[in-house]
């Protein structure tokens, strides 16, 4: 019982000086993103994201994001509506998303620092992806988890995942998307 008691002490008393550390007050990143339309099976590689986090506490803060996505799809299918006359021709799609939400943060590990989040806004889709011509915009939510790997005190690297769902005219658009890119921090709490 002894021993026991002994190593909880010491785990504890080694605990406190991780969670001590300090936590940013503000951060900034600037990500790639390669997203994957699940429904289409379609690549879109030339992506990117900014995202905006104010940390509440160690472990809780507010996001938020614009990123987009764009890729040039040859003959693929458009919708329901799209006319013989423009099918086979190539299409330059674009995804672009607004969005924000909460996000928690496991601050004091060293030099990792992993989180959760979850992003809900709007999403706009271009370039004749539901009809020749479309433009559409829709309610988006996007759970997704990350982790920062710290270079220094103020910089950091970042590889994220997401998994967006985007409702736009009576159906989902589903999109896989993997981030990575450079975290600068600001201030500390």
């Amino acid at each position: 019982m002894k021993v026991a008691v002994i190593a909880l002490c010491a785990l504890l008393s080694g605990a406190a000086p991780l969670l001590a550390q300090d936590s940013p007050q503000f951060d900034v990143a600037g990500t790639y993103g390669f997203m994957r339309d699940t429904n289409r099976g379609q690549n879109f590689p030339a992506g990117w994201a900014v995202a905006a986090t104010g940390h509440v506490n160690d472990w809780a803060g507010v996001v938020t994001e614009v990123g987009g996505g764009s890729t040039t799809c040859t003959n693929c299918q458009r919708g329901p509506f799209a006319s013989e006359a423009f099918r086979g021709r190539d299409l330059h799609l674009r995804v672009l998303t607004f969005m924000g939400g909460p996000r928690v943060t496991a601050h004091g590990l060293g030099t990792v620092t992993p989180f959760a989040q979850m992003l809900f806004g709007g999403a706009h889709l271009s370039g004749g992806i539901e009809w020749d011509g479309a433009l559409n915009t829709g309610f988006a939510y996007q759970p997704g988890a990350g982790v920062d790997f710290h270079a220094g005190p103020k910089v950091s690297f970042r590889i994220q995942g997401d998994y967006r769902i985007i409702r736009t005219t009576g159906h989902n658009n589903n999109q896989s998307r993997v981030l990575t890119g450079v975290v600068y921090n600001f201030g500390s709490q």
